[in-house]
């Protein structure tokens, strides 16, 4: 199983995470192996990776020399990772790296793509407001409503995926909205997607990433999308529909 990192800037947090990294690889995490991706940070990000992969055989490092965002970083991981199991998560460890094997358990079972939720309504949830978390929570809703399906967390990164899902998904989001585009384009070409209950925890490292102004166009656009594909789907449908009507007519009008 590969498991992708992004990170951008993330020199306070890395610590951290490779510690939890580490403690799951001691605990029967063998067989997996990590991909950072280092999106062209500024800070010591990258340096740090390249110190950590010395002693570690199962991290591998990749970089970008510039920031292109967190779509792209996805898609370099993606690219690189061979695994007929891939997952993503956060660098600051807001949802807890150890909980991952619920959500491969669920593809052992049959799932195209199990996801962490923080909005499902079984979701313990008592962290503090913050604006990133009001941002995803509204756009979540947004997609739900527009869709009509009972997926109720569409942004969280701490996802894994059936690789040959992600080979039939074209995504074209290079930042924060490249989340939710995948959702959105895995449930439109009939993925079987499940959630699990789980907190969005409270960044303890480092500063977010999200730039406000940026993710609401980047959701504006998708949005957009969304409901093209949308139309698209149901003019499909019909014409279907319309085919089989005249099909069982005898082709008569």
């Amino acid at each position: 199983m590969s498991v992708i990192v992004p990170c951008f800037n993330e020199q306070e947090a890395l610590p951290s995470l490779l510690d939890r990294l580490d403690r799951m690889h001691e605990n029967g995490s063998r067989d997996w192996s990590v991909v950072a991706v280092d999106d062209g940070s500024d800070d010591d990000t990258f340096a740090q990776l390249l110190r950590a992969r010395v002693d570690r055989p199962w991290l591998d490092v990749l970089r970008h020399q510039e920031n292109l965002g967190l779509g792209a970083a996805l898609r370099t991981g993606f690219a690189y990772a061979q695994s007929p199991i891939v997952c993503t998560i956060d660098s600051d460890c807001t949802y807890p790296p150890e909980r991952l094997p619920e959500l491969t358990a669920l593809l052992e079972g049959g799932v195209d793509l199990a996801t962490a939720s923080a909005w499902h309504p079984t979701t313990l949830d008592g962290e503090p407001a913050s604006v990133r978390r009001f941002l995803s929570r509204a756009v979540s809703n947004t997609y739900k409503l527009l869709i009509g399906q009972d997926i109720y967390t569409f942004t969280c990164l701490f996802r894994a995926y059936r690789s040959d899902l992600l080979e039939g998904i074209h995504f074209r989001a290079n930042g924060y909205g490249a989340v939710a585009e995948i959702m959105l384009r895995s449930l439109f070409a009939g993925a079987a997607v499940a959630e699990v209950a789980m907190p969005l925890g409270q960044r303890r490292h480092g500063e977010s990433k999200l730039k406000v102004g940026d993710a609401v166009a980047a959701h504006a656009g998708l949005l957009t999308l969304t409901s093209m594909l949308l139309v698209w789907h149901r003019v499909r449908r019909a014409g279907r529909r319309i085919a089989k009507r005249f099909v069982r007519q005898g082709g008569r009008g």
